[in-house]
């Protein structure tokens, strides 16, 4: 990618990817198991937009939370609940790490 355009897009990303996460992490808090067929979108759009940026370390990390939010959502586990949790928090880190090595900003 072009570095003007990754400069320019990248804190987009950054952006985004936390407010997903955020929002994903409340729901499963919540154990709000309605709020898993929209977790599971966000974490599949989050996949193919870290791809597009070829942050290739972020898209194993959503597809796994995409996996388990699916999982959460049929079993309605407690246990499933916290691996999907651990997941969305390693995924959180992540993020804030690229914010910070890539240039896009200190962590909110």
């Amino acid at each position: 990618m072009d570095d003007d355009l990754y400069a320019k897009f990248l804190p987009q990303f950054v952006a985004l990817a936390r407010a997903r996460v955020s929002v994903a992490l409340a729901a499963v808090a919540q154990r709000d198991h309605g709020a898993m067929p929209a977790t599971v979108r966000e974490l599949h759009s989050l996949a193919g937009e870290a791809g597009l940026l070829g942050l290739d370390e972020v898209i194993p990390l959503a597809r796994d939370g995409e996996r388990k939010a699916k999982l959460l959502q049929v079993s309605r586990a407690d246990a499933d609940a916290d691996a999907l949790e651990a997941a969305l928090r390693d995924l959180q880190r992540l993020i804030d790490g690229i914010a910070v090595t890539k240039g896009s900003g200190a962590p909110v």
